[in-house]
């Protein structure tokens, strides 16, 4: 399966790294996008340092490149770790070629024509994504439906009073 992330190199990105690595989820090839600064930087992932536009992901080097209208050819899924504004602009190119598009930012979360999945709670919701475009709800709710999910499954729940408090790792690199 042919794999690309999207904000390969914020904190999101490499965390998407990390799980594609510890599930063992089949890559037979990962493509790395970032901005223009993230094509240049110098990152750490899993231990293991890279300079440049480099990270080591199963004991291969993987460039991290500029992200571009053409370079999503050939790719099964892409997967969002950028910003919203990244996130519109890329979404049609990226489906246009023919990738399913599994996007983390809010760009999405409410269109009718976009599934908001999270996997533990909803799975089979992916598999009906009129646009190739899949969402998922933010971390905080993320985690509450998940609880949700495993009590309603034994008894109804009527109703949840929710109140959240968002870390500054949630306002990205900068905030950190």
């Amino acid at each position: 399966m042919k794999v690309a992330i999207v904000g390969a190199s914020g904190a999101v990105g490499q965390e998407f790294l990390r799980v594609l690595a510890d599930r063992n989820f089949p890559v037979d090839e990962l493509l790395l996008f970032g901005s223009e600064r993230s094509a240049g930087s110098f990152y750490e992932f899993g231990g293991a340092r890279s300079a440049g536009s480099k990270i080591m992901f199963r004991g291969q080097e993987c460039t991290i490149v500029e992200a571009s209208d053409d370079a999503f050819e050939g790719l099964d899924i892409v997967l969002g770790a950028a910003e919203n504004d990244i996130a519109e602009r890329f979404a049609p190119s990226i489906v246009k070629a023919g990738a399913v598009f599994v996007d983390n930012s809010s760009a999405f979360r409410m269109d009718a024509d976009v599934p908001l999945v999270v996997p533990e709670v909803n799975p089979e919701d992916a598999l009906d994504a009129p646009r190739r475009v899949i969402a998922n709800p933010n971390c905080s709710t993320i985690q509450l439906v998940v609880a949700l999910k495993a009590i309603e499954n034994i008894s109804h729940i009527r109703r949840v009073y929710v109140s959240t408090y968002q870390a500054a790792s949630g306002a990205g690199a900068g905030a950190m």
